[in-house]
């Protein structure tokens, strides 16, 4: 319940505030000027990113705020050019909700190393294949005038399992 209410509560920031409860559907879509980020839009956008595909920046603006350290899509392509060689990152969605100005979503993430990297640089620590840290947060999304995410923002993820080797 108290997940419900900060997301509710979070989304309803940015104007009418569209949610799904347990057992129900979620709303058909959310419209900025005639261009929808519904849940079909949202989970597309997840499947490209949790596949490293970088089409996952095409529901970017050009000018994309990403979490306060990123700013611009050429950024967030070279920040995930240097990590993906090293890690694959996947997320979950819990839980999505959207509106006209923008969405929220719950998510677990995972962090798995798959490749040695002694550059101190991309991860501030050596990595060994086989580590995985997982991670629980939330993610908001602010959406330009053409539908595009303009920013995204959150609260630092919870870290849920230290990194720590796992089988595969």
């Amino acid at each position: 319940m108290i997940r419900r209410h900060f997301l509710t509560l979070a989304a309803s920031l940015a104007g009418e505030t569209l949610f799904s409860l347990p057992g129900q559907a979620l709303p058909a879509q959310a419209t900025t000027c005639g261009v929808s980020f519904d849940h079909a839009t949202y989970k597309r956008y997840v499947e490209l990113f949790n596949a490293a595909d970088p089409g996952f920046t095409d529901y970017f603006s050009d000018k994309i705020n990403f979490l306060n350290f990123l700013h611009g899509k050429a950024q967030v392509l070279a920040f995930y050019d240097k990590r993906q060689p090293y890690v694959k990152e996947t997320i979950e969605v819990l839980f999505f909700c959207s509106d006209a100005g923008g969405a929220a979503a719950e998510v677990h993430g995972e962090f798995r190393c798959i490749q040695d990297c002694d550059d101190l640089k991309i991860f501030g620590r050596r990595m060994t294949a086989g580590e995985v840290q997982r991670a629980h947060g939330y993610l908001f999304y602010v959406l330009d005038d053409k539908g595009k995410i303009a920013a995204i923002k959150g609260p630092p993820p919870e870290v849920v399992q230290p990194w720590k080797i796992e089988k595969s």
